[in-house]
C-alpha cells in the first residue's frame, strides 16, 4: 500500500472540505504542526523544529502588532463585534477564556486552541491566532487545586527570516489558591521552555497575578530570563487588589506603542502592542 499518496489525498480532501465548513481548520488539522502536551515533549519538538529549514510562507515579518484579551467566554452580545474590529489591527492574537467557535477561528488564517475549563457544552481555553502558520505548537494543562478545573497555556513558535525563531506563550494563570506552589509550577513549565530559547520571546495573557507574592514570582522569574514588562501611558487594565491581571512581557523586541483599550464586552480590557523583532547579532 502506498501510504504517502494516500496521505496526500486525505490532506487534499481535508483542505477542500474546509472550504465548505463554517470553521477554518487549525494548524494541526492542516498538518502544519503537531501538538506536544508535556514540557519535555515540547522541548523535543522545539529542538527538532530548529534543525529544519522552512519555506517562506512560514516567515513572519520584523514588525508586528499583538493583541491579548481575556474575552470572558464571548458571553456578551457585543464581544464578537468588538473583537472583529480589533482583529484588523493585530497580526497575532492571544485570547484567554476563548471558545472554539467559527466566529473566532475565522479571524485569522491560522489558529491553535488549548482546552481549558468546560461548563456543560461550552469548552473554553486559550487560543492563539495569526497570519502565519506555526512551526511548533505545545499545550500545557494545569489544574486549579481547589476546583480541579483546567487552566491552559499555549506555546507557539514562529519562523523568522534567517531560520530564527519567535517564541509566543499565551497563559491563563491558575486563580484560586492560598499559596503560590501550584501557580509557580504552572509558570515554571513555561520558564523552562523560555530558558532554552535564544531568540525573541512574547509572554502574555491573563496571568492572574493578583497578590504581591504572585506578582513578585512573575517579576523575578521573567526578569531573570531577560524579559521586560510592557508599560502603558493610560493603564486601564483590570486590577485586583491594585495589581494588573493582564500582562505582556517581551525579550529581543522593541516596543513602539502599547495601548490598553476600553470595552464593555468583557470583564477585562484588551491590550494592543506594536513591536519590532530585534535582529540577532552574528
Amino acid at each position: 500500500m502506498h501510504i504517502k499518496p494516500l496521505f496526500k489525498l486525505a490532506l487534499g480532501l481535508l483542505l477542500i472540505t474546509s472550504l465548505f465548513v463554517d470553521s477554518a481548520p487549525s494548524d494541526e488539522q492542516l498538518g502544519i504542526t503537531d501538538t506536544a502536551y508535556t514540557p519535555d515533549l515540547c522541548k523535543q519538538h522545539l529542538q527538532a523544529s530548529r534543525m529544519q529549514t522552512y519555506s517562506k510562507q512560514f516567515n513572519i515579518p520584523q514588525q508586528l502588532k499583538l493583541l491579548t484579551w481575556n474575552i470572558y467566554k464571548a458571553q456578551d452580545a457585543d464581544l464578537i463585534k468588538d473583537l472583529t474590529t480589533l482583529n484588523s489591527q493585530a497580526d497575532i492574537i492571544l485570547l484567554q477564556e476563548a471558545i472554539e467557535d467559527p466566529r473566532l477561528t475565522q479571524l485569522k488564517p491560522y489558529w491553535r486552541f488549548a482546552l481549558g475549563y468546560k461548563s456543560g457544552e461550552m469548552q473554553t481555553g486559550v487560543m492563539t491566532l495569526s497570519h502565519w502558520p506555526a512551526a511548533v505548537h505545545c499545550t500545557f494543562i494545569h489544574r486549579e487545586p481547589w476546583l480541579r478545573s483546567p487552566k491552559a497555556t499555549n506555546i507557539v513558535e514562529y519562523v523568522i527570516a534567517g531560520n530564527q525563531r519567535l517564541l509566543s506563550i499565551n497563559m491563563h494563570g491558575i486563580n484560586f489558591t492560598l499559596g503560590t506552589a501550584d501557580y509557580k509550577k504552572q509558570l515554571q513549565d513555561s520558564l523552562n521552555i523560555m530558558a532554552q530559547h535564544t531568540g525573541p520571546i512574547i509572554f502574555a495573557g491573563d496571568l492572574n497575578a493578583w497578590s504581591d507574592a504572585r506578582q513578585h514570582l512573575v517579576v523575578s522569574s521573567l526578569t531573570n530570563l531577560g524579559l521586560t514588562e510592557t508599560n502603558y501611558f493610560d493603564d486601564k487594565r483590570t486590577k485586583v487588589f491594585g495589581l494588573a491581571l493582564d500582562q505582556v512581557w517581551t525579550r529581543g523586541v522593541t516596543i513602539a506603542d502599547s495601548t490598553v483599550l476600553q470595552y464593555d464586552s468583557s470583564d477585562h480590557n484588551p491590550i494592543l502592542v506594536t513591536l519590532a523583532l530585534n535582529e540577532e547579532k552574528p
